[in-house]
């Protein structure tokens, strides 16, 4: 694909970070790449480096903060912003071309309330088309912490801020429904049993919050399960990711 980066926030779980750029790289040729790894120790970034991915380092960030230092350093016009829990299916230079051809500031799935949660609408945040030069000629930012820390009766999970002021600005956003033909998400898998505890929480918004239930927990370690077979099909895919320089944090 031409004129995008792919990004991405990685938390403590090298396996499935390289199983994504892997699977990436199965169908894309070389692309800018940069991660930002959050991890609290060092295997990812030992990982990252063999395999010469452009990373920052970030011990303990949290993903919605980190989304802005990832566009902060992005150098092209474009970038796709996934979860490193994402396996891509397709090539996606036929969308790409469709983002640009519709001048979309934003494009995924537009989603609200789910899990039994309000939530503000938001494109999924974990597989979206971001058009970075947008972004940041309307001065938006995709954590907007006025709004996030503010009372509302809505929650406004990770990017649900960023939808609400690219749409205030009158940029345009495209619904664009990919997941299961383009590419699967093991929602969770960089957190899900990582994290666990008996509190309801968002570990997105609060580096104290743990995200499951006993029974997400539960569920959790069935998906864990299924997603070593992906590790193993993508095993010995190349990942090669195209030069970039940047500045660290």
């Amino acid at each position: 694909m031409e004129d995008i980066t792919l990004i991405s926030c990685s938390y403590n779980t090298p396996d499935v970070t390289l199983t994504m750029l892997r699977s990436f790289f199965r169908h894309h040729t070389e692309t800018p790449v940069i991660i930002i790894d959050n991890s609290t120790n060092d295997l990812t970034k030992q990982e990252l480096k063999r395999w010469s991915v452009p990373h920052v380092t970030n011990p303990g960030g949290l993903h919605i903060k980190s989304v802005d230092i990832l566009i902060d350093r992005v150098q092209t016009k474009y970038a796709l912003l996934v979860d490193t829990d994402v396996v891509f299916l397709k090539d996606h230079t036929a969308i790409l071309g469709q983002v640009k051809e519709c001048n979309l500031t934003l494009a995924g799935d537009i989603c609200g309330d789910r899990g039994g949660k309000r939530i503000h609408y938001r494109v999924h945040p974990w597989h979206c088309f971001i058009d970075v030069e947008s972004v940041r000629s309307s001065g938006v930012r995709f954590y907007n912490e006025a709004k996030q820390l503010g009372k509302s009766s809505k929650i406004y999970d990770v990017g649900c801020t960023f939808f609400e002021d690219i749409r205030g600005k009158k940029l345009r956003i495209g619904d664009i429904k990919l997941e299961g033909e383009y590419f699967k998400h093991y929602e969770g898998m960089s957190w899900r049993t990582k994290r666990y505890g008996v509190s309801e929480g968002d570990i997105d918004l609060n580096s104290e919050a743990t995200h499951n239930s006993a029974g997400l927990y539960e569920y959790g370690l069935m998906i864990e399960r299924k997603y070593e077979q992906e590790i193993a099909r993508y095993r010995d895919t190349k990942i090669k990711c195209k030069v970039t320089r940047f500045e660290g944090i």
